[in-house]
């Protein structure tokens, strides 16, 4: 028995010796090691609000970026939302301004030897009646459907388009009477 109880020492004294070996050993890591370092996990007050502080700052300018990106987005879409009214209002207009731009074509009626004398660009259709042509120095009235000039005092063929291609007083006159489409600019004499 005594044989167990010597070994017991033995053993409670190597434990203890042991353990002792290895706190010396830790304390001794510890003191040499850099606070807040992964040997080191404890770190003090200061350590903590310093980095606290890094952090917030950190946060702040972060929040600062997104303020002034969002700044500037809503003043680019305010731009774009001013622009796309504006586009709006102009293709309005245009589409005013065509409608109103695209003359229709008007019946005009002749009697006892009146003259229609168009401006270049007129164009016109007799509809009715008999009528001859007024040429100009430098030609007659171009004949888009019969792909020919009508000449001075020629018939006016009926249903044919007829184009005035200067502002020269050409036209038509009648001897008793004639209906006429008309498009475009023109006076009657």
């Amino acid at each position: 028995m005594l044989q167990k109880i010597k070994k017991r020492k033995t053993l409670i004294y190597a434990i203890t010796v042991g353990t002792a070996f290895f706190v010396f050993i830790g304390i001794g890591k510890a003191a040499l090691n850099e606070p807040g370092s992964l040997e080191d996990p404890l770190v003090t007050q200061s350590y903590v609000e310093k980095r606290i502080e890094q952090i917030k700052y950190y946060i702040d300018q972060k929040i600062q970026e997104v303020y002034e990106s969002v700044n500037l987005n809503a003043t680019n879409v305010q731009a774009l939302i001013e622009e796309n009214q504006e586009l709006k209002k102009r293709l309005s207009e245009l589409e005013q301004n065509k409608n109103e731009a695209t003359p229709k074509l008007e019946v005009v009626e002749l009697r006892n030897g009146q003259k229609l004398i168009g401006k270049a660009g007129t164009e016109i259709i007799l509809r009715g009646g008999k009528a001859k042509a007024i040429a100009g120095k430098l030609g007659g009235l171009s004949d888009v459907t019969g792909a020919v000039d009508i000449k001075m005092d020629q018939n006016i063929p009926p249903n044919h388009l007829l184009i005035i291609p200067r502002d020269d007083g050409r036209g038509v006159y009648v001897d008793e009477y004639a209906i006429f489409m008309v498009r475009g600019e023109y006076e009657i004499k």
